[in-house]
């Protein structure tokens, strides 16, 4: 793949509603509701967002060092000579999503344990370690560029393979800095970088007790000041601590146009780890109410949802509702009457529907999620 440097894709037209276009949604009807708070009419979004807005639908897909160990989460140290996707078909994966009318992919770039999937010249713990030795990332570029889709990046900001993470903080930023420049400038344009993992930087303003892995526990009993003391605690500890003002304009640099989000983990669904330009609703799977206006520097922003979820129906203890990553024993897959309700709770809820397929060891996407994918617009 030819190497675009700092080649900015400039996004044009002018913002036209607040309402995502759902050409992605054929045949359902939804009545005018009335889900938004504090929405003011002159409060919209910008060209950028109503471009990302207007994609709708898209394939996040998990895939890394933990397909090959039967995990979902790992520590850093699980040896990458068992990485070898002998028939790695990402057109398989692209031509899936084009069928089911998604219009962008988001593949796990790094997860929590470090494991990159491109060519990456800052650790050895990626796919330059492993008998493939092949850049997946450059293969899920080409194949979307090739199926008319949108590619974005998913980038944990815990690395458990780096010690600088846990050792010294602004060396750790500068070479996830040197990461993200291959990332941002290596595979053209880049619509979306999902930010994960930044539990580990902020100890305060939970309401429980935080686990080492995921945070604090699925909420209950949220309420506003529950929001509001955890979103403060965000800017007075995590967002110092990993820099993101400074990060988030570096990215702006490289890729003006490309959409950040910091996921705030399930148990605070769709509130802004500012700065951001759009939001994370893990598994909201039901229509719930979603604040689309919030304040940053000085004013009100419009801030767009993207609601993940899985394909994967029948999970583990930690993720009950479906895995993430491809388990050869996990034959489960939600119904395309089940993926057609997702869509239309999104739609409702002017939000992005991201789901997830878990490839397998050789390569390939799953022959049910395959199947499912293929029948959405029949």
């Amino acid at each position: 793949m030819k190497k675009n440097r700092r080649n900015f894709i400039k996004q044009a037209g002018a913002a036209a509603g607040i309402a995502a276009t759902s050409s992605w949604l054929p045949n359902i009807q939804v009545k005018a509701n009335d889900l938004t708070e504090n929405l003011e009419e002159e409060v919209l979004p910008t060209p950028a967002q109503k471009a990302w807005m207007d994609l709708g639908f898209g394939l996040f897909v998990h895939f890394g060092i933990n397909t090959y160990y039967d995990r979902e989460w790992s520590d850093g140290t699980l040896d990458p000579i068992k990485f070898n996707p002998t028939q790695l078909d990402t057109d398989q994966w692209c031509r899936a999503a084009k069928a089911a009318g998604m219009k962008y992919i988001i593949p796990v770039c790094k997860h929590h344990d470090g494991f990159c999937l491109w060519d990456t010249k800052y650790t050895d713990y990626s796919v330059n370690a492993t008998p493939f030795k092949k850049d997946v990332l450059a293969e899920v570029a080409n194949s979307a560029h090739k199926h008319g889709l949108k590619l974005g990046v998913y980038y944990s900001l815990w690395d458990r393979n780096n010690l600088l993470h846990d050792t010294n903080e602004p060396a750790y930023v500068d070479w996830m800095k040197l990461q993200l420049e291959e990332l941002l400038t290596n595979y053209g344009e880049i619509t979306e970088l999902w930010f994960d993992g930044f539990w580990k930087k902020q100890q305060h303003g939970w309401s429980k007790k935080i686990s080492d892995e995921a945070g604090e526990n699925i909420a209950k009993d949220a309420s506003e000041n529950r929001d509001e003391k955890f979103i403060k605690a965000w800017r007075a500890e995590g967002a110092y601590r990993w820099q993101m003002d400074h990060v988030y304009q570096f990215v702006k640099e490289l890729q003006p146009n490309c959409m950040v989000m910091n996921t705030p983990t399930t148990a605070y669904q769709g509130l802004p780890l500012h700065p951001v330009d759009i939001r994370s609703g893990e598994k909201y799977t039901d229509v719930k109410k979603d604040r689309k206006i919030w304040p940053w520097l000085g004013k009100d922003i419009y801030l767009p949802l993207q609601v993940e979820t899985t394909l994967s129906a029948s999970g583990n203890k930690k993720f009950p509702s479906g895995n993430w990553f491809w388990h050869e024993n996990d034959k489960s897959v939600k119904s395309k009457e089940t993926i057609l309700d997702y869509l239309a709770t999104t739609k409702k809820m002017q939000a992005n529907l991201l789901l997830n397929a878990g490839p397998s060891t050789a390569g390939k996407l799953r022959p049910e999620d395959e199947k499912v994918l293929m029948s959405l617009q029949d």
